[in-house]
């Protein structure tokens, strides 16, 4: 066993000890006075053995409790030679135990930086909530007051309203906090006992009775509470504003206020003398009584309004997006009448984010967002989070156009924090819009605005587009192509069938083929023969995209190995759910050794057009670059292939896009670019090849193997014999 449980099994038995062997003795008439005082003295040292124990990052409230008992200790230590001394000594431990409880009542007062974001209903709540305590301690002020001003009252009369309240107090604390912990729960318990046993004495007219007499067994009962808490493990974080500003929900912290609610009756019952006229008591209650209907209603109110928010951003739900919808397209607006816009968008690198950083990273990062559109649409405007990533606007017909409000809001980088250090990120959102009329419904404006976004995702990210009609029968078109995908990789007949086309890899000063690329085709029952650029990104999209390039893989190496040369190499894209997918170097291996070809045959392409998650692909290429396999860089200088990967992955062949390799390419960039791939030992590739001045210059600038229409178009596998010249 550890130091720590060693420790924390000695409290509980130390703690269950002083309970089982002294509440008993206190009950006893003869063995009382001895057992009270050896109970209050045991509840002194608890605290100090506490923090030498647990060491709690705020020891100082520990020691107060402990200078209000030994202070509880000393005055019935004279209760019976010097009463007047004990009294003042008992009185001086209560002030100790108001202030220590004033501490704990203004703790939720210093929270964190999310929960200092409050709304106007919160700080309300919190006003209403300070006054009715401040109502009945106002009454019991005044009532020991006029008891103190009136001959032959017993002092403790006087104090015993504050005794009362502090009761109630404790309660109401006990009740508005979501978790106090054993320790503090404990101490609270104890209080309530102690203060109970105060309201006792002053039945009798005494206020400190002494450890003689039969409400010791009370005192008793509190001492041990106290020396259980300031035992307990859970003292290390009693005191911390983490644990003592987290609230329960609005409706428990308003049943929470019934003890308050109930003071001004139990403070009449109490002045039996009359002292105070009724009407005090009376407009104390009728006024806290009010404040507490005023409190239901801010929480009704509350519960209402977080109803129609988001919880994680505080931004309007769907619930509020519908009454702001209503609000914005009132009855009675004109029906061809522009009254507003609708737009939806969503975060285009969200998954890379979460996928990279974690979701409470993605979590800032929506918050962050969020914040900006709310700035952004100000006032007027109305900012919803439909959920995940996406997010709706509501803008009035003379708001900012919807472009620009984004382009501003997201102009400058997140910061996101990830692990010790901060990182900016760049954010990036697709959106569609569409105009809001007072004939517009808002299930059918937020299809079109869907629509819109569709369009704006599959043509270029990054960009917000408005709603036509013509792009509803366009985004079907996709939709119903992305239904045939996915019947198509479950094998389902009906749907068409994959195929290859080759496309040679030609040494430019030779003009010998060594090799070929692998292209996918898609022969579609009704649409023809389609292209990579057509489906690739639906697959990728519904997630199938490693499932195609696992078929093109195994396509490729089976008809790679029967080709007559056995130099020849074949080359096999990759797409951004086979880089991320953990059993990359798994697969590969198993279509090697059931085709036969050999690794240094195959080469794999990251062909990435989105940013890939960092270490994404990493160890899996790395594997497999130890076992042979080739890994080319494709589209250098396009999309997000940059000079990070060339160190991030093996790469042996670096693919110039035919952006940079044309015939009014720098020269002085390309034997940049050479030089490089020199220094690092990597065969340089020049895509777009396509005349032979082209071939030429290329190849003078030291560039080793070209590919384009100049050397072959994509080809069936069968006539791939045939290639060599321009066709």
């Amino acid at each position: 066993m550890t130091t720590a449980g060693r420790r924390t099994r000695t409290a509980a038995l130390v703690s269950a000890a002083v309970a089982v062997v002294l509440v008993p003795l206190a009950a006893w008439p003869v063995t009382r006075v001895p057992a009270v005082l050896t109970a209050t003295a045991v509840s002194v040292l608890a605290p100090l053995v506490g923090v030498r124990w647990h060491q709690p990052a705020r020891p100082w409230p520990w020691l107060a409790v402990s200078a209000m008992l030994a202070c509880w200790l000393v005055a019935l230590a004279l209760a019976r030679t010097a009463p007047t001394a004990g009294v003042v000594v008992q009185t001086l431990g209560v002030a100790v135990a108001l202030g220590l409880f004033g501490v704990l009542f203004g703790r939720h007062l210093r929270r964190g930086p999310a929960e200092r974001r409050r709304t106007r209903r919160e700080t309300w709540g919190r006003r209403t909530d300070q006054l009715v305590v401040a109502a009945v301690v106002a009454l019991a002020i005044a009532q020991s007051a006029a008891a103190a001003l009136a001959p032959g009252v017993p002092w403790a009369v006087s104090v015993a309203p504050f005794d009362l309240v502090l009761v109630c107090l404790l309660l109401r604390f006990a009740a508005t906090r979501a978790d106090l912990g054993a320790s503090m729960g404990l101490l609270v318990a104890g209080g309530v006992a102690a203060a109970t046993y105060d309201c006792l004495a002053a039945d009798g007219g005494v206020r400190l009775p002494g450890p003689q007499t039969g409400a010791g067994v009370l005192w008793t009962v509190a001492a041990c509470l106290f020396v259980a808490g300031s035992l307990h493990p859970d003292m290390r974080t009693a005191f911390t504003g983490a644990r003592l500003g987290r609230l329960r929900s609005e409706s428990a912290r308003l049943l929470g206020m019934t003890p308050l609610v109930l003071v001004p009756v139990a403070l009449w019952l109490l002045d039996e003398g009359g002292r105070l006229p009724t009407t005090a008591y009376l407009g104390t209650a009728a006024l806290v009584g009010a404040l507490a209907i005023v409190r239901g209603s801010q929480t009704i109110r509350g519960s209402e309004q977080q109803a129609r928010q988001d919880p994680l951003t505080g931004l309007a739900n769907r619930r509020g997006l519908r009454v702001a919808f209503d609000d914005l397209v009132a009855d009675g607006s004109p029906d061809d009448v522009p009254v507003g816009r609708l737009a939806l968008l969503d975060l285009d690198d969200f998954k890379h984010v979460n996928d990279t950083f974690g979701h409470e990273t993605g979590d800032h990062l929506l918050v962050s967002v969020a914040l900006r559109l709310a700035a952004a649409v100000g006032e007027r405007g109305t900012v919803a989070r439909s959920g995940g990533d996406e997010f709706v606007l509501l803008l009035p017909p003379d708001g900012p156009a919807v472009p620009d409000l984004l382009a501003s809001a997201l102009r400058a980088p997140v910061v996101l924090g990830v692990g010790a250090a901060d990182r900016t990120f760049p954010v990036r959102c697709s959106a569609g819009w569409t105009e809001l009329t007072g004939a517009s419904e808002l299930p059918l404006a937020l299809a079109d605005a869907d629509v819109a976004l569709y369009v704006s995702k599959a043509a270029a990210r990054g960009t917000a587009t408005r709603f036509a009609t013509t792009q509803r029968e366009e985004v079907l078109g996709r939709l119903a192509l992305g239904s045939d995908l996915r019947r198509l990789v479950a094998g389902e007949p009906g749907v068409g069938e994959l195929l290859l086309l080759f496309q040679p890899l030609v040494s430019l000063r030779t003009r010998a083929v060594q090799g070929c690329e692998a292209l996918v085709r898609w022969r579609h029952p009704t649409r023809g023969l389609l292209g990579p650029d057509t489906f690739l990104p639906i697959a990728e999209s519904q997630g199938q995209g490693a499932a195609v390039d696992a078929w093109v893989l195994r396509e490729a190496c089976a008809t790679a190995a029967g080709w007559p040369d056995p130099l020849w190499t074949v080359s096999v894209n990759l797409g951004r759910s086979a880089m991320v997918d953990p059993g990359l170097a798994e697969l590969v291996r198993g279509v090697l050794a059931d085709t036969g070809l050999d690794p240094h045959r195959l080469h794999l392409e990251i062909t990435e057009h989105d940013q890939l998650p960092v270490g994404a692909g990493v160890r899996p290429l790395r594997e497999l670059a130890a076992a042979g396999v080739g890994v080319s860089l494709d589209d250098f200088g396009a999309g997000y292939t940059s000079v990070a990967y060339l160190q991030r992955y093996p790469v042996s062949v670096l693919k110039l896009d035919r952006s940079i390799t044309g015939p009014d390419a720098a020269g002085a960039l390309l034997s940049g670019l050479v030089g490089l791939a020199g220094a690092l030992g990597i065969t340089v590739l020049a895509e777009g090849v396509e005349t032979d001045e082209q071939c030429t210059r290329l190849a003078r600038l030291g560039i080793d193997t070209g590919q384009g229409w100049l050397f072959g178009r994509p080809v069936p596998a069968d006539r791939l014999m045939r290639v060599g010249n321009p066709t």
